[in-house]
């Protein structure tokens, strides 16, 4: 029953958010929403950031699902993309407010949500940047992707280059297809010269 209230706390919120705008939106108008008691929302949440933060652990929920169609693939490249895809599909479905709210609540917090380097913040993240590590090993052996350089400096740098697209990106109104802007950067970085 906790659960169930907390997760609809969560998902009331992000539709507030994607209506009106994270700052829009006040912690009582999400009580309303949830016909909930503040006290209630306190229960389950510190804040609308740590609500934030909470939704950003959901971009990648289905992974399970979406490895699955990854074998599908018959390139190591293409299966590297399939799993930054996955990721970055759940990123733009956010929208842009969110992610602006996103990285500037990480930036003010450091918890190394967008960090380059793998950490804990997010395991199912973990998890895929771990895959990408390994499918870029193996394209290196098969030859499709450049070994002169290692596959954990390839992703920092695709990191890299995706947080300045999801800056620009969520500074624009997400006015372009970040995941298409995305699949450019990647193929640019990964693909053998």
């Amino acid at each position: 029953m906790i659960e169930n209230i907390k997760h609809t706390i969560l998902v009331k919120a992000i539709e507030l958010f994607k209506k009106n705008g994270f700052k829009n939106v006040t912690i009582n108008e999400i009580c309303e929403s949830c016909n909930i008691t503040k006290r209630t929302f306190y229960y389950h949440y510190d804040s609308k950031k740590t609500l934030l933060l909470d939704h950003f652990s959901l971009v990648d929920e289905n992974i399970e699902n979406t490895l699955k169609d990854i074998d599908k693939e018959t390139t190591w490249l293409g299966k590297c993309w399939k799993v930054k895809q996955i990721y970055i599909s759940g990123i733009a479905n956010l929208n842009a407010d969110i992610l602006k709210n996103l990285i500037i609540i990480d930036m003010e917090q450091q918890n190394h949500m967008f960090s380059f380097v793998l950490n804990d913040f997010d395991p199912n993240l973990k998890r895929l940047r771990q895959i990408v590590i390994e499918y870029t090993r193996k394209g290196q052996e098969a030859g499709e992707i450049d070994a002169n350089i290692s596959p954990e400096d390839l992703s920092y740098c695709f990191a890299s280059a995706f947080l300045g697209l999801a800056v620009s990106w969520s500074s624009t109104g997400g006015n372009y297809d970040l995941v298409e802007a995305s699949k450019k950067y990647f193929y640019l970085i990964y693909k053998k010269k």
